[in-house]
């Protein structure tokens, strides 16, 4: 649940005008936003509101809440209309790149027998990159050259 109110909280503070910008483009007052964030008196943030948020935020937090939540990954697609083989192909060395970057940081997190929490946190954001980049790759890559 942290991981959802955080969610809240960073969509909050990051539309222009913070908390009370937020609350009035839902058409609800600052204090009942958050009463909703953080679940007082049995308040929650409804899914369509989540959703608002996200928008008015201009983000994917929430997204990315609901895929972590579930032990999953939130991938954005790319928009295919402006990508050539050549945009794919730089993709591809980036992953490459990630690729040797976890087997650096896997190696250096497991030197001393045991994965701290700094060190779990900088390899998980290493496979979220690996992962979305792989989506993007094979996406583009079948939206470019696979017949319809």
């Amino acid at each position: 649940m942290d991981n959802f109110r955080n969610c809240y909280q960073q969509m909050c503070k990051g539309m222009p005008g913070g908390w009370p910008a937020m609350a009035a483009a839902l058409g609800i007052t600052k204090d009942a936003l958050e009463n909703r964030v953080y679940e007082r008196r049995g308040q929650v943030i409804s899914l369509h509101e989540a959703m608002q948020m996200q928008a008015f935020h201009g983000s994917t937090l929430f997204a990315e809440a609901v895929a972590m939540d579930s032990g999953g990954v939130f991938v954005r697609m790319p928009d295919a209309e402006r990508v050539d083989n050549e945009e794919i192909q730089t993709l591809y060395m980036e992953l490459v790149e990630d690729v040797a970057r976890l087997a650096r940081e896997w190696r250096e997190a497991t030197r001393d027998g045991e994965v701290d929490s700094r060190e779990r946190r900088r390899l998980e954001r290493i496979q979220h990159d690996i992962c979305a980049k792989t989506v993007q790759m094979n996406e583009l890559t079948f939206q470019l050259f696979c017949r319809s």
